[in-house]
């Protein structure tokens, strides 16, 4: 009887300990576990100065005309003496550097000679050409050019006399280099070598009421004996 008393004094006591530990049921869910806790923030990269830019580099001054210009110039034809210049030309130089020195000749002249009864003769001129220079090679201040022209002419020669005129047509082709040394933009010294590849020539006479005589002279080939001239230019 002991045993029992005991047994159930213990059944007891543990039944009551599980009734205090057991949460009073109030009909809501339990709450849910604690979340885990945010990672720490990464560091941002560590910034890096950059350098400073490099200074831009200083601009090299111009040597030649940058824009359309027009230059008018003087020298001599080699071999000659150097007291007088005998030699004139005016060029026109594009922004590329491409040059052209025009000629044009419109002209005519006349002899009268008294001696009683008077004569006169009379005698015309009409010619144009171009002489082209093109830059090959720069250095520096220094151009090597290529020289290309073509010219043609038509002189007329016209006596008292009737039926007795006398027309020379000329037409050239002429070929070359030249070295241009800039001493600023205005001012430009150059050498220049032309040579002749073509040449062709009509002379017709009149030899009275219509009768007349053409003569034509031809020459074609590459020659270099070159004709130098020294020449200083101011463009503008």
């Amino acid at each position: 009887m002991r045993y029992w008393t005991s047994a159930l004094a213990l059944l007891a006591a543990t039944s009551g300990t599980a009734a205090a530990q057991a949460p009073p049921s109030s009909g809501e869910p339990p709450p849910p576990p604690p979340a885990d806790p945010a990672p720490p923030p990464t560091p941002a990269p560590p910034v890096v100065p950059r350098p400073p830019p490099a200074p831009p580099a200083p601009e090299e001054p111009a040597h030649r005309p940058t824009a359309l210009s027009l230059a008018i110039g003087l020298g001599y034809q080699l071999p000659t003496s150097l007291q007088t210049p005998n030699l004139t030309s005016v060029r026109l130089r594009l922004p590329s550097g491409l040059t052209f020195e025009p000629r044009l000749t419109l002209a005519t002249s006349s002899e009268e000679v008294d001696t009683g009864p008077s004569t006169k003769d009379e005698a015309n001129e009409v010619g144009i050409g171009a002489l082209a220079r093109f830059p090959l090679i720069r250095h520096g201040r220094i151009d090597l050019e290529v020289l290309g022209g073509l010219n043609i002419d038509r002189a007329a020669t016209k006596p008292e006399a009737p039926d007795m005129d006398v027309i020379t047509t000329t037409f050239t082709a002429v070929y070359g280099f030249a070295i241009g040394t800039w001493i600023n933009p205005h001012w430009q010294v150059s050498l220049s070598a032309l040579n002749p590849v073509l040449s062709n020539t009509r002379r017709e006479q009149e030899m009275g009421v219509g009768t007349s005589t053409v003569t034509t002279t031809r020459s074609i080939g590459v020659i270099f004996d070159p004709s130098v001239s020294l020449m200083v230019h101011l463009y503008h």
